[in-house]
Order: structure tokens, then C-alpha cells, then sequence
């Protein structure tokens, strides 16, 4: 007799549609592998038919998922779908590979807000749209200029911009190994907020813009999966739109002209050491500092390509570095979901293992981490007097 399972049809239905999706599988596919008639997936898919164990075991073996991620209680469907940057197919074996991460990401912060009774994080961000009529790179200056305004954050660089992301703006900021051309990917479902995953195998300057170019397609309430590669498509508008936004961001072009002209000043030249200084002071990459000055006409176009032609790479960066005596930016903000983890396994909530499973990390950064954070809500009791 079959055991009668806890989670609603209307609820488990969803979940196995999105794994599914992630399968790459069709429903007549299914239906074919599974015995069933393909009205009965749909109907399965849409919650109006309920399932066996034996059933649902049939259809985590074929979509290799565990039963436990279908069944578990308090984590929403995210049936998210993928948008490629470039124009890659839908079989693209890297933009799959950081779908999937980034699928089971969202899905594991949520649940651990679930679990922790915590509420559900949502964007803090106004809603902007790219107008059909004038250049995008000018209406992003003024959404970047906007956003900083809004934040109150003034005109200077960002040293820290997950934490800005994160505890400002609302969305959930990831940072994992994924394929060398990918950059990063950012998903939004209205349900449950946005979610940003970085190449961590990538240099820091270069982490700093994709996260806010994925920022300015949570400004644009972008819904499903978008995957950002090191591959430029420029005939996509909110493309281009969003690579403007996240220099524009970054760079503003007010502190880049005075700042420019400040080193020219001071030196008599702007020479490269200048440019690798400004590098330094925004803390970007050389390409990503050379290209803003192009783009607001402080250098003629094609200077990073001459530059590069010339040998000049990011050893000469860092001897500027050490030279002004500025250490590299190192993150020591602890993203929220990492901070709830450690509150669930304070509580017994989760395992070690659990959290590195759900949290797609190796057992010692995990325990790297649960030695170092304090848990949300954790620490010495101040009297407040107000």
C-alpha cells in the first residue's frame, strides 16, 4: 500500500516541474521513462493528482534529486528559468552547471529562513526600465547615479559592495566556484526576492563588477535566470545597459574626472602609473579602469588594447599597490545566509555536513566559518537607554 506523503500536491507538483527543467527533460520524455500517460505528468506538474513514495522515488532517481529536497517542508518551488547572455544554447554545459548552483542556493537560503523563522528577504530597490529611445549608456549614468543617492553613499568608491548589496539593497549575495567563463548569474522570483552567485575563481576587481551588473537586473525586476559570461553580447540592450550600470556604479564619473585630473596635476602627466593609481583607488581591474576613462573620453579609444599589446598586466597593478601602501580589499562581511546556517547549527538544527551539502561548500570552510561567527541575534546583552 502506498505511504501517503506529507507535502500538498499543490506544492510538490511545482517542485517537480522546475527538477525537471533542470533535467533538461520533456514531459513526454518523462512520461515514457516512467510508464505514464503525458496527461498525467501535467496533472502531476500541476497538483491536481497526487503521487506514491514509490512514485516520487521513480522521479528523483530519473531527475537526480534526492526525495528529501522534493519533500522539503517550508522550501518553495523555484521554478526559475534560464536566460543565456551569450548566444549559447539551452545545452550549454557551463550556464547549466551555474543554473543548477544557483538553483540550489535559493533554495537553501530560503529554507534556512524558513527554518529559522526568520522573515523573507525582499529587495529594497526601486523598479527602473530601460526606455526604448535615447543611448543606454547615458539613462545608466543616471540610474547609477540615483542608486548612490539613495543609498547615501556619496561619490567615493565602494570597498565594500556585498555588504551594501546584501544588508541595503535585500539580496542574497554567493560567492563559489564555477566554470572560467562564467561571471556570475542573478535570479529573481517575486515569491521569495533576488539571489547573486560570483565566480569565486575570478579576481576580486572583476567579482565587484559582475555583482553589480547582476544588481541592476534585480533594479530591473529581471524574473528567472540570468547567466552572465566573460562573452560580451552587445546587441542585447539591457546587456549593454547593465555593463554601463555596474562601471557607472563603481566609477562615477564626477570622482573619475577629478580624481584624473588631481594624478595629472600632481605629476605634471597622466601617465600609466596614474591610470594603475586610479585602479588602486576604485578598486577595479586595469581593463575596467582604462575603458571607463575611454568611455567619458579621458583617453583615446583603444588605449587598453595598446596597453595590453605592451605587456602591462596585473603584476604592475600590485607593485602600485604595495607602493601606496593599499592592501587589497579583502572581504570580511559574512553573507546573511551563511550567519542563519551557523544559527541553525547553534540550535541543532543542522549539521556540519548539512550546511556544507546545502550551502554547496567543503566541510573546512564551514567549520572555518561556525568557529568565527556569531549567530544573528547572538552576543554580549548591552542595556539600551533610549
Amino acid at each position: 500500500m502506498a505511504i501517503e506523503l506529507k507535502v500538498r500536491p499543490e506544492v510538490l507538483g511545482p517542485r517537480l516541474k522546475s527538477a525537471r527543467s533542470l533535467a533538461k527533460l520533456t514531459q513526454e520524455a518523462v512520461a515514457q521513462n516512467l510508464g505514464f500517460a503525458r496527461t498525467t505528468v501535467v496533472a502531476i506538474e500541476n497538483g491536481k493528482r497526487s503521487i506514491s513514495s514509490d512514485e516520487l522515488r521513480a522521479f528523483a532517481e530519473l531527475y537526480a534529486v534526492s526525495e528529501s529536497e522534493l519533500l522539503a517542508d517550508g522550501t518553495p518551488s523555484l521554478d526559475m528559468e534560464l536566460k543565456f547572455r551569450s548566444h549559447s544554447s539551452s545545452d550549454d554545459a557551463d550556464s547549466t552547471a551555474a543554473h543548477l548552483l544557483l538553483n540550489k542556493l535559493a533554495a537553501a537560503s530560503v529554507e534556512l529562513e524558513a527554518m529559522l523563522d526568520r522573515p523573507m528577504l525582499q529587495p529594497d530597490l526601486p523598479v527602473i526600465s530601460i526606455s526604448k529611445s535615447g543611448p543606454v549608456e547615458q539613462q545608466a549614468e543616471d540610474v547609477a547615479l540615483a542608486t548612490r543617492q539613495r543609498l547615501g553613499i556619496g561619490f567615493g568608491p565602494i570597498p565594500d559592495l556585498i555588504s551594501l548589496v546584501e544588508l541595503d539593497m535585500g539580496l542574497r549575495v554567493f560567492e563559489r566556484g564555477l566554470p572560467p567563463r562564467i561571471s556570475g548569474a542573478f535570479a529573481y522570483d517575486e515569491s521569495v526576492g533576488g539571489f547573486i552567485v560570483v565566480n569565486a575563481v575570478h579576481p576580486a576587481a572583476r567579482r565587484r563588477l559582475t555583482i553589480a551588473h547582476e544588481l541592476c537586473h534585480a533594479l530591473l525586476r529581471r524574473s528567472g535566470v540570468v547567466i552572465h559570461t566573460l562573452e560580451s553580447d552587445s546587441g542585447d540592450r539591457e546587456e549593454r545597459f547593465c555593463d554601463a550600470f555596474a562601471r557607472a556604479l563603481l566609477m562615477p564619473a564626477m570622482t573619475v574626472r577629478k580624481k584624473a585630473a588631481e594624478l595629472r596635476d600632481a605629476a605634471g602627466q597622466f601617465s600609466v602609473r596614474q591610470l594603475l593609481a586610479m585602479a588602486v583607488y576604485f578598486h577595479t581591474s586595469i581593463e575596467a579602469m582604462t575603458r571607463r576613462l575611454e568611455g567619458l573620453g579621458l583617453l583615446p579609444k583603444g588605449t587598453y588594447e595598446a596597453l595590453k599589446a605592451k605587456g602591462l598586466g596585473t603584476q604592475h597593478l600590485e607593485e602600485v599597490r604595495r607602493e601606496l601602501d593599499e592592501p587589497e580589499t579583502s572581504n570580511r562581511f559574512t553573507p546573511r545566509t551563511m550567519l542563519l546556517a551557523a544559527e541553525a547549527f547553534e540550535k541543532g538544527l543542522l549539521s556540519e555536513q548539512q550546511i556544507a551539502k546545502k550551502l554547496q561548500l567543503d566541510l573546512g570552510s564551514v567549520r572555518d566559518v561556525l568557529e568565527h561567527v556569531v549567530p544573528e541575534g547572538e552576543g554580549d546583552e548591552l542595556e539600551l537607554t533610549i
